[in-house]
């Protein structure tokens, strides 16, 4: 017999023993289970509502809920209020579950949300503009003082915040 058919004949007897074959199974099912439940910011391995379970078996689904989470987080460390970002982020969450039932309900309500984040984000930035704005002006400063505490701030802003990208 030839080096390569010993060879094969000893690969084919080690793939087919039980415990082999065990194996390659749990390791398949765990790759399986592994890529499906990456798919959201949800446990997928866990979905219970059907919403959630469109979403585990939508690619397309699944990056508009990773854009929704990059938005949460967005708007909530920018928010003036985040217990009521919370709140509404729980109330919309269970209005999806309840009422979603295919995937165009699910991508206008991911759309729907990641557009209120935003403005929530952009109305949250705006506040605080204002509000210091506000409060350069209570300290009746020169021009020129203002101009260099606006600088420094900027400077701040820039150097604690990260660089992220418009989604």
């Amino acid at each position: 017999m030839s080096i390569l058919k010993m060879a094969s004949a000893r690969v084919a007897r080690l793939i087919l023993k039980p415990s082999t074959l065990v194996s390659i199974g749990l390791l398949a099912a765990g790759t399986v289970a592994s890529v499906d439940a990456a798919a959201a910011s949800f446990q997928c391995s866990k979905h219970s509502s059907a919403s959630e379970k469109i979403v585990c078996n939508d690619a397309q689904l699944s990056a508009l809920d990773d854009r929704l989470a990059a938005s949460y987080q967005r708007a909530k460390e920018e928010s003036t209020d985040p217990v009521a970002l919370e709140a509404a982020r729980t109330h919309q969450w269970l209005w999806r579950q309840h009422n979603c039932t295919d995937k165009a309900c699910v991508t206008d309500w991911y759309q729907r949300r990641i557009a209120e984040l935003n403005a929530d984000f952009h109305q949250a930035t705006q506040s605080r503009h204002d509000a210091f704005e506000a409060s350069l002006k209570d300290q009746h400063l020169e021009p020129s003082a203002a101009d260099a505490v606006r600088r420094m701030k900027d400077a701040s802003v820039a150097s604690t915040k990260p660089v992220t990208t418009a989604q």
